[in-house]
Formats: C-alpha cells, sequence, structure tokens
C-alpha cells in the first residue's frame, strides 16, 4: 500500500516568493496580532531569523512589507518586499519560492519573534 498523502502532511506557515510576495498564514497573524497596516521584518541573530512586527497601524509615510487581508474574514494576510525575500531564499539556498514553517514565539522588549524554520523547506501540496 502506498500513501496519497505522502509523508509530510504539515502546511507551511510562511511562503517567500521571489516576485517579492509573502503570504501568512492565520497562524502566524495571530500569533503577531496583524492588522492591515503592520509592518513585517526579520531580524537575524546569531544565524536564527525571527519575523516580527517592526510597525504597528497606522503608520505614516511609505514602507516596505506592509500587510494586508487576503480574504473576508481578514485572517491571512499577504506583503510585498523583494528584499526581504531575496534575503530569506538566500538563506535558504533556494530560488523561486520557499515554503517555511515557524517554531515557538518568543518574546524580547515586548516583542513578539516568531522563529523562521529556514533549514526545512515544506513540499508544495
Amino acid at each position: 500500500m502506498q500513501s496519497l498523502l505522502g509523508h509530510n502532511t504539515r502546511k507551511p506557515d510562511i511562503i517567500f516568493s521571489a516576485s517579492g510576495r509573502i503570504d501568512i498564514s492565520a497562524r502566524v497573524a495571530r500569533f503577531l496580532g496583524l492588522q492591515r497596516g503592520d509592518v513585517l521584518d526579520v531580524a537575524v541573530d546569531s544565524g536564527e531569523y525571527y519575523l516580527y512586527v517592526s510597525h504597528r497601524a497606522p503608520t505614516v509615510g511609505r514602507f516596505e512589507a506592509v500587510v494586508y487581508p487576503t480574504n473576508q474574514k481578514g485572517r491571512h494576510f499577504r506583503a510585498a518586499s523583494k528584499r526581504l525575500c531575496a534575503a530569506i531564499l538566500r538563506a535558504c539556498g533556494t530560488t523561486g519560492k520557499a515554503r517555511l514553517g515557524i517554531g515557538t514565539p518568543v518574546t524580547r522588549n515586548a516583542d513578539v519573534l516568531l522563529p523562521i524554520i529556514t533549514r526545512n523547506l515544506l513540499p508544495a501540496l
């Protein structure tokens, strides 16, 4: 017998595309408390990558990686940043898309940081 789903059925929490598009799952949005207009960033500390909200809405001026909801209920979000995507794709050693999971949230200075698991790319479902 052979499984139709295969051995890895985990869905990605965040997807970085070479085009600059960042797709954010409801799980990530809930951990970060995302709302329309928040600005995302990635911090690097000792080789670990952390996703966090660098500016909360409402923001004044133009920013890169501003999130907006992609569905009616506002649970899934999307952002755009070619520089951020290129850096993550480089860190993962891939081109095209990086489908990634996140780790357990970490709190530092009242900010929630989500560790991005860059070593294990998840397959396309």
